[in-house]
């Protein structure tokens, strides 16, 4: 299956700038096919409810809700028949990294999972205050000549409705213990992302981060329910899943890209984890992403 990667400036070809835009999405009940995007997309469900498809995992959503895509991450959009929506597409300056990397940090905590569905069943309120924002972007966007100053209002406003989701997010997001065991996790799931193809040990992410397996297990399991083992287990494994289904590699190829040894251990890393043979897991997660049930 070749997964198509969007590109913001294709959204923004004739658009006087290239750095956001927003478009409405109706429901047709059928879904979208399969893709990527190189640009963050704020979904808001205004209307009815939808199956969303990210990273593997469906997301049923029901309005009022949204969701927070992230650059890279494959998804797949099915709207019901009676459904609306509005996307809200930008660029990699006008998200919140700075500001989550410093003083918003306590919500810089699996920020991607939590944000990829957002219910706002229970404040309403908060839907209004966002397509607010929204309003007021289209109205500063076809206004008149959209001047550095109106670009500048329109990607602060942009960042307010971040902020807005983040605030909205279930309030395990909220610091649990201190900032050295906050700062501890995130820097291993950095750390993760960065090596899971070359280290796979938790001694080494362990001591390359100067702590024992110990605590590093125990943080792990405090913020992320998981082992760090567990944690290096999910990227791998989300990644293989990316490699399966975005390009047309042999089973060689994915293992040298994945940094296994060998075709056999990826096939032994599979059986393992997967409970199935390597032919079987591309199969099921090419039902997966093509809407089988």
């Amino acid at each position: 299956m070749d997964i198509q990667t969007r590109y913001l400036a294709d959204y923004t070809r004739n658009a006087p700038c290239s750095n956001f835009f927003v478009t409405t999405l109706i429901g047709r009940g059928q879904a979208d096919a399969p893709h990527r995007h190189d640009c963050y997309q704020i979904i808001l469900l205004t209307k009815g409810e939808a199956e969303h498809l990210i990273d593997f995992e469906l997301k049923e959503m029901k309005a009022p809700s949204l969701s927070l895509v992230f650059p890279k991450q494959i998804h797949r959009l099915e709207l019901s028949e009676d459904a609306e929506a509005v996307a809200v597409m930008f660029d990699e300056t006008i998200f919140c990294t700075e500001i989550l990397a410093n003083e918003l940090k306590d919500y810089n905590i699996d920020l991607q999972k939590k944000c990829n569905l957002v219910d706002l069943c229970a404040m309403p309120e908060r839907m209004d205050d966002l397509l607010s924002f929204v309003a007021h972007i289209q109205d500063t966007y076809s206004g008149s000549a959209l001047n550095p100053a109106r670009k500048y209002q329109i990607k602060f406003m942009i960042k307010i409705m971040l902020l807005k989701i983040f605030d909205a997010l279930p309030s395990d997001t909220n610091p649990k213990t201190n900032d050295s065991d906050r700062s501890l996790y995130i820097r291993s799931r950095q750390k993760v992302d960065e090596q899971y193809r070359d280290q796979r040990k938790v001694q080494q992410y362990a001591t390359d981060l100067g702590v024992s397996a110990k605590k590093l297990t125990a943080v792990c399991h405090s913020y992320g329910g998981m082992s760090p083992l567990g944690i290096i287990h999910e990227k791998l494994s989300l990644e293989l899943k990316k490699l399966f289904v975005g390009e047309a590699l042999s089973l060689k190829e994915i293992a040298f890209q994945l940094g296994f040894s060998s075709q056999s251990a990826l096939n032994k890393y599979i059986e393992q984890e997967f409970q199935c043979t390597p032919m079987d897991f591309r199969q099921s997660v090419l039902k997966k992403i093509g809407g089988e049930k």
